[in-house]
């Protein structure tokens, strides 16, 4: 027998060693790549919330009194006599601030207080002595007559002049209403902001403002939103207030209003308050915002930004949990029992993370995020991964 070379018997050993090393090698690496197959199909599970998706309504306003009185020129109470107050002036509830002359006025309220007296001296005069005092002329005293008590009985003259008597007294109370209106009183509590005492008696004085009194101490915002944006706003929802003055500061709010009624196209086309980014075409519909936090800096007149919050509530769950098949959405959850169902959901507004949806689902189902093909109806779920 031939004897082999030694390099020839190095090569005999090595290449069976080699072959087992190498299949010892492959077999641990396909455990490796099997046990991380399994990793990576491991589910994960996050539990359905609620929520909604981050969407906003952007509009503008004014800061304005919520309190405040304009006060304006009335020719029909009379001829102004006296503005009563001046600007910075403070001012109650009550408080007397235009005083108008009104000569007809006050001399419908003398003759009927005259006439209410006469009756009342009648009423007494028969009750105390049987006769009534008939003057000769209005506001002269005349004779004493004895009514006839053959043809009319004390009762019956006491009840007509009793009937006289509330007559006046309704004339008396309608005249001193038309005489107060002459002087005209605040209704709001606050500073005294204009005044204008230079008024003309034209057609148009009753727009001519004599006094403008406003409350600073409740303040609100107004403004105008377009018909494409009243349809997504309501009232009660939250907002977040921003002013240029103040970049860095910030103010909460609720709608407290919006007006069924569009406001007059030629005045709302003019208003600086006009929001909703529509170019200010359109219908426009006045809203007020009322603060839920303290105004702080604001002032009446400053201009803001308003960020209306989306409000409502809807199921969330991640986006990549939605299955999509022959044109129906589907979401794999994991029932009571630890088992994989397959339901159908009715899916409402997302973003790039959270998808709503408005039936399907409800709060705490347990929601596969990463379904996989291979997912059977009934399958058991052991081993899953709960993300929040």
């Amino acid at each position: 027998m031939k004897k082999l070379k030694k390099w020839q018997l190095a090569t005999l050993i090595i290449i069976p060693v080699a072959i087992v090393l190498g299949a010892v090698l492959l077999l641990f690496l396909n455990n490796q790549n099997a046990n991380q197959e399994a990793i990576d199909s491991k589910p994960l599970v996050q539990k359905a919330k609620e929520g909604s998706v981050a969407s906003s309504v952007l509009l503008s306003g004014q800061v304005s009194a919520n309190n405040e009185q304009y006060i304006y020129f009335d020719s029909t109470k009379g001829d102004l006599e006296n503005v009563l107050v001046n600007v910075g002036d403070q001012v109650a509830v009550g408080q007397a601030l235009v005083q108008y002359r009104n000569t007809e006025a006050q001399a419908n309220y003398d003759s009927a207080v005259r006439a209410l007296n006469k009756i009342d001296r009648q009423i007494y005069e028969l009750r105390t002595n049987g006769t009534v005092t008939t003057p000769t002329t209005e506001g002269e005293e005349g004779s004493e007559t004895t009514t006839p008590a053959q043809t009319q009985s004390l009762d019956s003259q006491l009840k007509d002049l009793y009937d006289n008597r509330a007559d006046a007294a309704d004339k008396v109370n309608s005249s001193k209403l038309l005489l107060d209106a002459t002087t005209v009183l605040s209704t709001v509590e606050g500073t005294v902001v204009e005044v204008n005492r230079d008024v003309s008696k034209s057609t148009t004085g009753s727009t001519q403002t004599l006094v403008h009194i406003v409350n600073n101490g409740n303040l609100q915002v107004k403004g105008e939103l377009s018909e494409y944006n009243l349809a997504h706003l309501s009232v009660g929802q939250e907002v977040t207030i921003t002013s240029k003055v103040y970049p860095d500061k910030t103010w909460a709010g609720k709608i407290s209003y919006i007006s069924n009624y569009p406001k007059d196209a030629q005045q709302a086309s003019a208003s600086p308050t006009s929001g909703g980014g529509t170019g200010g075409t359109g219908a426009k519909y006045p809203f007020t915002i009322d603060f839920t936090s303290e105004i702080g800096e604001l002032k009446q007149g400053f201009s803001i930004n308003i960020e209306v919050k989306n409000n409502s509530k809807a199921i969330l769950i991640p986006v990549s949990s939605v299955v999509t098949e022959d044109g129906k959405n589907y979401v794999w959850k994991i029932d009571e029992k630890g088992k994989a169902k397959k339901v159908e959901v009715t899916l409402g507004n997302a973003d790039a993370e959270n998808q709503e949806v408005s039936s399907g689902l409800i709060k705490d189902d347990k929601v596969i995020v990463n379904p996989t093909a291979d997912l059977k109806d009934g399958q058991e779920v052991k081993n899953y991964e709960e993300i929040n």
